[in-house]
């Protein structure tokens, strides 16, 4: 697929990863958990492959960060892996790294990030960090209540969906995909991210699909 460069690189990735996103989002896992139909077991293991995804994503985003066209992009305001350890010793205890065992569709999210991580190439770990944080930034606030709706899960577990830190949300969304606009970036660059940008929506979607099989009823 060629990426017509005319468009705005923002409207261009919302358009092209549409069905992907609503696939995700939609998810039979999402679905049941934001409707109330699971248990507090389903957020524990939920939060902890958020946590081994962060591990790395956010380690393959620091590795790309001083290069210029990273540099609009990386704000470590947005970073994870703080809250979601705090968040897990709040469902686990202080022994949650022992409680969390990751899944095989994380495994293979993992994985790819990780092989990004040693390439020098920013353009697709951009991508992964589109698709998480700009998604975390949007829907994190509707989830966050939700889950201490249904699940009695106290504010002090909800770290992850809590980012008062860039100040007001819809402001911040618009100077992000503003900055995505100004990447000067060539046409087989677009086509990169673009293509990175529905793995990660795949990923995602992978995790869900075997969260499903261990907290959705067959």
């Amino acid at each position: 697929m060629t990426v017509a460069t005319s468009q705005p690189l923002s409207a261009v990735l919302k358009e092209a990863t549409a069905t992907a996103h609503e696939d995700a989002e939609g998810s039979r896992f999402m679905e049941e958990l934001l409707g109330g139909k699971l248990n507090t077991e389903a957020v524990a293991e939920f939060t902890g492959q958020l946590w081994f995804i962060y591990e790395a994503l956010e380690r393959a985003v620091r590795a790309i960060e001083d290069q210029p066209l990273a540099g609009s992009i990386v704000d470590r305001r947005l970073e994870r892996q703080v809250s979601l350890e705090a968040d897990l010793a709040g469902m686990y205890g202080a022994n949650w790294r022992d409680a969390i065992r990751i899944l095989p569709a994380t495994m293979k999210y993992v994985s790819r990030l990780e092989e990004l991580t040693g390439t020098g190439d920013p353009v697709p770990v951009i991508a992964h960090h589109y698709v998480r944080y700009l998604g975390d930034v949007s829907g994190g606030q509707v989830i966050a209540a939700r889950l201490g709706t249904y699940y009695d899960i106290d504010p002090e577990s909800l770290n992850f969906y809590d980012f008062s830190a860039i100040g007001k949300i819809p402001p911040y969304r618009s100077s992000y995909r503003t900055a995505l606009d100004e990447l000067d970036l060539n046409e087989e660059q677009r086509e990169s991210l673009l293509e990175e940008a529905r793995m990660a929506f795949g990923f995602n979607s992978g995790v869900f699909t075997d969260l499903a099989k261990r907290h959705c009823a067959q």
